[in-house]
């Protein structure tokens, strides 16, 4: 394999880091953590990098979208602009491409994207998601220099739980993507930070130019499990980063983010035992999280306008609405009520409206559902290592993600079922005195976790 423009890929790794990148559906984000056991990390030894400053409200999270226009293809607060400028044209950007990889089948990523988002009728989604990856691991590598961090770490891939098939494809493919995004960073340089954007001519000479990398050491850039992985589920990522041994508890994450909804059962060591281990059976994946409620607002928006999303006339007013649906979500959830432009017109929607919703109850139903099937094998641990003791072993409920605080996601904490102690805790290794860290922790335990030296391993699930 030439080196000419490849040079990251070949570049010396830090083995004293580890990072993560947290492909996020609606922002995603890298952090490197210090290779030291568990107990011994310390606050300084951990880092989430500042990806998304003068980008995003927090500088720790990146706004997961790029957007395609007739000459360019732009990143960042750019793609942002462009895109709120496109919305009354129909236009629509680029957005949580880790939806592609969770919920699309398995041969789509390479089709044609809709003319909305790709109006050159060029681009795959495999496409965007490599060169959104480049412009996150080139924003990556100023950030961490910018703190004097040596880059680049090896590095591991946060995932859902997918299923086995899905699993084995998406650890291929994510590694592909990024081994390509690294590549795509050494051939653009700081052309793919500018304000200009990238323009379609070069970036279709840069894919054409991409060799061949499926016999390059992975190793090299990947910290590889001992299980031959490169990926980490989400869930056990959040518990490496929120788990320290001390007494024997049971603790089931939760984490919500936008475009999956994890789950998995943790049990930690006796004390002096610093073990975390997840429980066999416990780790669900709910194909479905905040996005899915993005969507559900805006059709309730939609039809609350008179409005037909197929028909000509609507198409701009759709768009408008659908540009800013995590926005007007967002606003719905924090102040009861959120008023909506729709071409000439203005609609109002309260969050009773919402939560009445058949399928917006339909959603927390199934939440609720996936979620007890971890709880419930938890349970069981629980009631097992209680044997013989006078006081039960307690189960903690850990919830993390972007929709950690959603009224369903509090509900089905709130009714969990059992006749049995619970708490609900809190991330314990993102203590920081960076409050802008503080505001997103929960937005960081997997990213953070993903790159902890000790991942959890796996113990038997127990008979009720």
């Amino acid at each position: 394999m030439a080196k000419s423009w490849i040079q990251r890929l070949f570049q010396k790794r830090d083995y004293t880091h580890i990072g993560c990148i947290d492909f996020g559906t609606a922002y995603s984000k890298v952090s490197i953590v210090a290779s030291e056991m568990s107990e011994d990390l310390m606050a300084q030894d951990i880092h989430g990098l500042a990806i998304g400053r003068d980008v995003s409200t927090n500088p720790f999270l990146l706004p997961s979208l790029l957007y395609v226009d007739e000459d360019t293809v732009r990143f960042g607060a750019h793609a942002e602009t462009a895109a709120r400028r496109g919305e009354r044209r129909g236009r629509a950007p680029f957005m949580s491409p880790k939806q592609y990889l969770s919920t699309h089948a398995l041969d789509e990523l390479d089709d044609r994207l809709p003319v909305e988002i790709d109006p050159t009728e060029g681009y795959s989604a495999r496409k965007l998601i490599t060169l959104y990856l480049a412009f996150l691991l080139r924003r990556a590598e100023d950030a961490a220099r910018e703190i004097k961090l040596d880059w680049p770490p090896r590095f591991r891939i946060a995932r859902p739980a997918w299923d086995r098939e899905r699993a084995d494809w998406g650890e291929t493919t994510l590694r592909t993507l990024v081994r390509h995004a690294f590549i795509l960073v050494d051939r653009f340089g700081d052309d793919i930070l500018s304000k200009e954007g990238l323009a379609h001519d070069a970036i279709h000479e840069a894919f054409d130019a991409i060799p061949d990398t499926s016999d390059f050491p992975d190793e090299e850039i990947f910290e590889i499990s001992e299980t031959g992985t490169a990926t980490v589920p989400e869930a056990t990522a959040v518990a490496a980063a929120s788990l320290r041994p001390g007494e024997r508890r049971v603790v089931v994450v939760a984490d919500i983010g936008g475009g999956t909804s994890d789950f998995a059962a943790f049990v930690t060591g006796r004390p002096g035992h610093n073990v975390v281990a997840e429980i066999e059976g416990s780790a669900c994946v709910l194909r479905q999280a905040g996005d899915f409620l993005d969507m559900q607002l805006r059709r309730l928006l939609v039809n609350k306008a008179g409005l037909l999303p197929d028909d000509p006339a609507a198409r701009g007013a759709v768009a408008m609405i659908r540009a800013r649906q995590r926005s007007l979500k967002e606003t719905l959830f924090a102040e009861g009520r959120v008023v909506a432009e729709a071409g000439d017109q203005f609609v109002e929607m309260t969050l009773e409206e919402f939560l009445a919703d058949e399928h917006v109850q339909a959603f927390a139903g199934r939440l609720r559902d996936t979620f007890k099937q971890s709880v419930d094998l938890a349970v069981d641990f629980a009631r097992y290592l209680s044997q013989g003791s006078h006081t039960q072993v307690r189960v903690d409920i850990l919830p993390t993600g972007g929709g950690h605080d959603l009224p369903m996601v509090r509900e089905m904490i709130r009714k969990i079922g059992h006749d049995w102690r619970f708490s609900t805790i809190a991330p314990e290794l993102l203590a920081s005195n960076n409050d802008d860290f503080n505001a997103v922790s929960r937005q960081l335990a997997v990213s953070v976790g993903g790159a902890v030296l000790e991942l959890p391993r796996q113990v038997g699930a127990v008979a009720a």
